[in-house]
């Protein structure tokens, strides 16, 4: 499931199965690559320890089912698990709490077969109980009083999981089997199935008294999570940090037979400002910090022997940097924002004089100090099965820019050098972004002042990224916005952005018909996408999603990052891997050296 990102630096790479493009921009030599399978040899490692980072903003929630943004699924992500994972070197789909699993010969029902050595962290053992649960009453809310009511609380893996308007059945067939059977046939079935799976007896009365959407909450306590993670919640400080300890009930062991994880804890620092990370790593505080531009790398290259730590270099991101403005025409209805603004950004050629006139080329050496490519549409650059060559990022031209805008009427009409519609409203508005991630309030700095020379005026107002989120998928009451997504292999795990009545479609979310004839192409895009078990086949249709993208900009691209990393060398077990697992896939078998 693509997450909004507090910050965009996730550590992973390109998949080894996909070369990086010929045509690709460069980004210059820094640090170490990554290894291979061959490589991955982990050793018996020794107990106790921490391992410290530090993260922009507060915690959501610790809810897996309703999370939709990395400030949440950071904690979740190591608290829970589902049947399948990704092998960290190849990306194939590997067993996890699943041990093996079969599949019809219609491609329609899937059987998995559970692991039986599995216990949650309060030391109930996990059945295909806790499997349907998390499906049929969490994800899907099949429990809820009124079925003609929409469900209780949101979920992007229901976005993710509904075709044709109809879901997954998922029944038990015995204490340690599962059947999913299918409305159609799905390609990716053993990624679907990754959802984090919670346990039946901890959270059904939730579901009963229709109050799960607010349950684990962020003031929850640590009793209060219950999964089977290698990681439990131990202590959650607002605005100081955020304490993961070893749960001494997870079920891998190493050769040896002890069981993981190594460390004690993992300690994230709850950090307002992205320099203030810098900061506390050239200090010893933190143990990992993700590069954000060139000037990170200036930094910290030269210190590397002196201060004991590595630099780790590993392709383009997945993730990414985009801008998108608010076409929601329910919003404006409501008086969230101007309709005469809606209409403006309705209109294609708004959107594409926006993106003729911002500079890419110049974010990348004055913002990314030229650890980072211009980016023209999803799926373009970083590699993988999915892949689109062919796209270029817009080129900086004002001339055009203006001549679109002047197509729809907006011109300067009071000689002010602010262009006006012919309503006379001065092309005006706002763009927020995260406060604390430098890298995107440099970038909305430059865009304004790109927007300026066209005529628009631009305000930029940086908010905390918890409320931002709110202003984008609860209130609605917002006008610009740049933002970033994490991105990744499987297009359709995009599904919940690019279907229009997902959560997620931020310039007009949970649309009951999509509101143009291009929003309805893409939903057959994915609808028949997520059908097609040929490759190939599946590519071509999601190429013409990207295309589609690519024409009208509902996300305007701007840059994705080179990905570097700093790791203090007193690490035992890391094996950076090409995919996006990345630097720290194996955090269960890392120790202190």
């Amino acid at each position: 499931m693509q997450r909004i990102t507090t910050i965009v630096f996730a550590i992973a790479t390109a998949l080894a199965a996909g070369a990086i493009p010929a045509a690709a921009q460069s980004a210059p030599k820094v640090g170490v690559g990554f290894v291979t399978a061959a490589d991955y040899r982990p050793v018996v490692g020794k107990f106790g320890g921490r391992l410290v980072r530090d993260t922009l903003g507060e915690p959501k929630s610790f809810n897996p089912i309703t999370a939709g943004e990395t400030s949440t699924t950071e904690y979740t992500d190591r608290i829970f698990q589902g049947l399948t994972t990704s092998d960290p070197f190849t990306g194939e789909m590997i067993p996890l709490l699943a041990e093996k699993w079969q599949t019809s010969d219609d491609g329609l029902s899937w059987t998995f077969q559970l692991r039986r050595d599995v216990t949650f962290n309060d030391g109930t053992p996990l059945t295909a109980a806790d499997v349907v649960f998390t499906w049929n009453d969490l994800i899907y809310d099949l429990s809820r009083p009124d079925m003609n009511q929409p469900a209780r609380w949101p979920c992007s893996t229901r976005d993710a999981t509904t075709f044709e308007g109809k879901i997954i059945k998922v029944e038990q067939v015995d204490d340690h089997t599962v059947r999913f059977t299918t409305p159609v046939k799905i390609a990716i079935v053993d990624e679907l199935v990754a959802t984090p799976i919670l346990p039946r007896h901890k959270y059904a009365e939730f579901v009963k008294a229709g109050t799960f959407g607010g349950a684990m909450g962020a003031d929850s306590r640590p009793e209060d999570i219950v999964g089977t993670g290698p990681f439990v919640l131990g202590e959650y400080a607002r605005g100081a940090k955020v304490v993961l300890k070893r749960n001494p009930r997870f079920w891998k062991k190493d050769a040896a037979g002890n069981s993981l994880p190594y460390l004690d804890e993992m300690v994230f620092l709850v950090t307002r400002d992205a320099n203030i990370m810098l900061l506390n790593f050239q200090q010893g505080i933190t143990d990992v910090f993700g590069l954000r531009s060139g000037k990170d790398v200036a930094a910290l290259r030269p210190r590397q022997q002196a201060d004991n730590f590595t630099l780790y270099q590993l392709g383009p991101d997945y993730g990414t940097f985009f801008v998108t403005f608010n076409m929601n025409k329910d919003a404006a209805k409501a008086g969230k924002i101007p309709q005469y603004k809606v209409d403006w950004f309705g209109d294609t050629r708004f959107r594409k004089a926006v993106s003729y006139a911002i500079d890419r080329p110049a974010l990348i050496r004055n913002v990314l100090r030229n650890l980072g490519y211009s980016l023209p549409a999803p799926f373009t650059l970083a590699a993988g099965p999915y892949r689109q060559d062919g796209f270029a990022p817009h080129p900086h031209d004002p001339a055009k820019a203006r001549a679109l805008l002047a197509e729809m009427g907006l011109k300067d009409r009071d000689g002010d050098g602010i262009i006006e519609d012919e309503q006379g409203h001065k092309v005006s508005f706002t763009i927020n972004t995260n406060a604390g991630n430098n890298i995107r309030e440099d970038m909305a700095d430059f865009i304004r002042k790109d927007l300026s020379e066209i005529g628009m005026e631009v305000n930029t107002l940086f908010l905390e990224f918890n409320l931002l989120v709110d202003k984008m998928d609860v209130n609605f009451d917002w006008e610009c916005i740049l933002m970033g997504l994490t991105g990744g292999t499987e297009p359709h795990w995009g599904a919940n952005v690019w279907k229009s009545s997902g959560r997620l479609h931020m310039w007009w979310p949970n649309q009951l018909t999509p509101a143009t004839a291009w929003e309805k192409r893409i939903d057959e895009a994915f609808a028949q996408g997520i059908q097609e078990l040929d490759k190939a086949k599946r590519k071509a249709l999601y190429r013409e999603w990207v295309q589609i993208v690519y024409d009208q900009q509902p996300f305007i691209y701007l840059t994705t990052t080179e990905r570097v990393a700093a790791l203090r060398n007193k690490f035992g077990n890391i094996f950076p891997s090409a995919t996006p697992s990345g630097l720290l896939h194996n955090e269960e078998e890392i120790f202190v050296k």
